[in-house]
């Protein structure tokens, strides 16, 4: 009689939502992920508002490998959950589902949503390890060829990007220089001179003004002929 009682006790329907929730929470910190899916079930089934309850069934399923299960759950968790928490919860179960598949673009939208995750300095550590593991993954897998032609095809717009932006600078240059060369030459500024440097000057070009003899002994002008 007091085994059937105990039994009794230990159906879902005999406890409280609270008592299954510690009692689910307990066999999942055991490694018993089945048997916690099944109380959080259980527990869904009663209260589907809760978004804690669809959190920690995706987290129990996630354990079990039910990707696809945990990630449909995730689906219902929303309200009462961090945004991080279920942000992360999110990435890790897509990269996981991703590389299940071996879904190229699934691992690299997961890889990408865990670096904007990382990126804000306060993630967790499944995070890191998750992103750790995701880039590791693409490191030794081959894109699908759409994308490889993809990638391609944005680095040859780089690469023309670029050379267009050269050829402009080049161009610039060009008429810059060209734009300087039609410019008037200013002639030097003249200082101002004094009237001593002003008379010296013209003392100098009435000298050279005055012709010389063909023997170049006398001025022309002076009495006396050539010596012969």
């Amino acid at each position: 009689m007091i085994l059937l009682l105990l039994l009794i006790l230990q159906l879902p329907g005999t406890q409280t939502p609270a008592e299954l929730a510690r009692t689910a929470s307990q066999l999942y910190l055991n490694g018993q992920y089945s048997e916690a899916s099944e109380i959080w079930q259980e527990l869904i089934s009663r209260m589907p508002q809760r978004g804690r309850i669809a959190y920690n069934l995706a987290a129990s399923q996630f354990m079990m490998d039910s990707l696809a299960a945990a990630d449909s759950s995730l689906s219902m968790a929303a309200g009462d959950i961090g945004e991080d928490s279920l942000a992360a919860a999110n990435a890790l179960t897509s990269l996981a589902l991703g590389i299940q598949m071996e879904d190229y673009n699934a691992v690299q939208n997961a890889v990408n949503a865990l670096k904007s995750n990382i990126s804000d300095g306060s993630s967790l550590h499944s995070e890191r390890s998750g992103l750790e593991a995701g880039l590791n993954w693409l490191e030794n897998h081959e894109p699908p060829e759409d994308q490889q032609n993809q990638d391609q095809q944005n680095q040859d717009q780089q690469n023309q990007d670029q050379q267009d932006q050269d050829q402009q600078n080049q161009d610039q240059q060009n008429q810059d220089q060209q734009n300087q060369d039609q410019q008037p030459q200013v002639p030097p500024k003249i200082e101002e001179m004094t009237p001593e440097q002003a008379q010296a000057i013209l003392d100098l070009v009435e000298d050279n003004q005055e012709p010389e003899d063909s023997t170049g002994t006398k001025k022309a002008g002076y009495s006396g002929g050539p010596v012969w």
